[in-house]
């Protein structure tokens, strides 16, 4: 289906087809806001705003043939509001001007749309607050926010972006009407992917692997295979006691096959024990992994890594 298609498909309401229209030019989107901005985290911040712009202003996209390009646009007017913003300087109080529309002005558009604030309620209570700053207030810089809410810019930061998935989620559930989009899927896998990797890294125990791993499942990787969750679960256990750490930067997720990329960071002590990335590819039966394949994109032969 071309993008005109499931631009058209999207002005009338059909969910669905925004999410694919989004998902399809993601890359792009991508690739345009890291030339922009100069790095990965506010180039992954504009184009999850850029997502949230388009669930709000899609009336605003009258050519459907256009659809690429009206995304693109929109990204553009958020990365320069980024580029804007770093350019503040908070103790001369100067407000500037905005000549740029950005994702305030399009939530501002919309402000009376009831389900747009059933969307906002449905967030918890600082992430309502932080994107409610961000996107209605003057506090739309990340040092404002922080000072308004007593809390480090880090902090402000990952309160927005979980919040923009969760936006995203809502929204495109409320358009729709209908069971979650593919959008949803890969934001509730991603959540819960988060979640395991946070209680694992707080305590590595095997009974977290039970939620999420079949008992048979088979893991392998360049340098080993392990079959079984207590085999499987002791090996990235270890590692993670050492003090490796992972991070989720990517998610893909279909009905049966989920694909995390992972970054790793490694103990002082032991500097080389996982490489900097690898690809996780799950093979997903009734909601558990049964089958996993780790690919470490930034080795060319691995002959023995330990996997966290």
């Amino acid at each position: 289906m071309s993008d005109a298609d499931l631009g058209s498909l999207a002005r009338a309401g059909d969910a669905e087809a925004l999410a694919a229209l989004l998902e399809r030019c993601r890359p792009s989107l991508y690739a345009a806001a890291v030339g922009l901005l100069g790095n990965r985290a506010d180039a992954l911040d504009a184009v999850q705003d850029t997502f949230v712009v388009a669930l709000l202003r899609l009336p605003d996209l009258r050519d459907a043939r256009a659809a690429w390009a009206w995304l693109h646009a929109v990204l553009r007017n958020v990365c320069l509001m980024q580029i804007r913003q770093r350019r503040e300087i908070p103790s001369a109080g100067i407000e500037l001007a905005d000549t740029l529309p950005g994702p305030e002005e399009a939530l501002e558009q919309h402000v009376m749309r009831e389900w747009v604030w059933h969307a906002l309620d449905s967030l918890g209570p600082d992430e309502r607050l932080t994107i409610m700053l961000r996107h209605f207030t003057r506090c739309t810089s990340y040092d404002a926010i922080a000072r308004v809410m007593s809390v480090p810019v880090g902090t402000v930061r990952s309160r927005l972006s979980r919040a923009r998935r969760q936006l995203a989620d809502v929204l495109l559930a409320a358009a729709a009407g209908t069971p979650m989009s593919h959008a949803g899927t890969e934001a509730a896998q991603r959540r819960q992917w988060e979640e395991f990797y946070r209680l694992v890294h707080e305590q590595p125990v095997a009974r977290t692997y039970h939620e999420l791993f079949a008992p048979d499942v088979d893991v392998r990787d360049p340098g080993g295979q392990w079959h079984g969750i207590n085999a499987w679960s002791a090996e990235e256990r270890e590692a993670i006691t050492l003090g490796v750490r992972a991070t989720i930067v990517g998610v893909l997720a279909s009905s049966n096959i989920t694909v995390l990329e992972i970054g790793f960071s490694n103990p002082a002590a032991w500097p080389d024990h996982c490489p900097p990335q690898a690809t996780f590819v799950h093979r997903v039966s009734n909601g558990r992994s049964r089958q996993l394949r780790i690919h470490y994109p930034s080795v060319a032969h691995v002959e023995s890594v330990q996997t966290p």
